[in-house]
């Protein structure tokens, strides 16, 4: 019998931190901001490994993840994009402020990517400290990371459609739905 490798496991971390505060998550960090690769969770192995290079002109525009305890209709964990000023690493945990999810449709099957920020720290201010809400994200950023989340997945050869965006308590009821999916799951 072949046993199984999980040097992390990234099963046990629960989605949302002990202490819980409005609209936050834990996110693990797949692929960090301006990295031409894109690096995915092997579960198997409980390690995040090399999936793709991007073509020349690609480059991820923030931190991309997902949010652990979670399981969406695609059969992966919840996708999760944090926008942050300067990139993590791929593994990071970080506890973020869930400001709403670009709806979208790969394939004919629901593939929402949340959209999040970390939290402010003390003495370090940074712009995003003042989202809370999709609504407080700046017009062209919004549709930089709508497009490029599309024309990523579609240069995987996948058929996406955007169907809009939601606000902060809708996404953080997808986050609920997607965690009682997972514990369902018996994973």
């Amino acid at each position: 019998m072949a046993r199984r490798i999980n040097a992390t496991h990234y099963e046990a971390i629960p989605p949302l931190p002990k202490k819980r505060k409005e609209h936050c998550v834990h996110a693990i960090i797949e692929t960090s901001k301006n990295s031409p690769h894109k690096y995915a969770l092997k579960s198997k192995y409980g390690i995040i490994a090399l999936k793709e290079v991007l073509p020349d002109d690609m480059h991820w525009p923030y931190d991309f993840g997902f949010v652990p305890g979670t399981k969406a209709p695609d059969g992966d964990p919840l996708d999760i994009l944090v926008i942050t000023q300067q990139g993590l690493f791929s593994g990071c945990l970080a506890t973020v402020r869930v400001l709403g999810a670009i709806r979208e449709s790969k394939n004919g099957t629901e593939n929402d990517r949340l959209i999040a920020t970390l939290l402010p720290s003390e003495g370090a201010p940074q712009p995003s400290d003042d989202y809370f809400d999709i609504d407080d994200i700046p017009g062209p950023l919004l549709e930089e990371i709508r497009s490029f989340l599309k024309r990523y997945s579609q240069g995987q050869g996948n058929k996406v459609k955007i169907k809009g965006t939601v606000g902060a308590e809708r996404a953080m009821q997808i986050v609920k739905q997607t965690a009682r999916t997972f514990a369902k799951s018996g994973q």
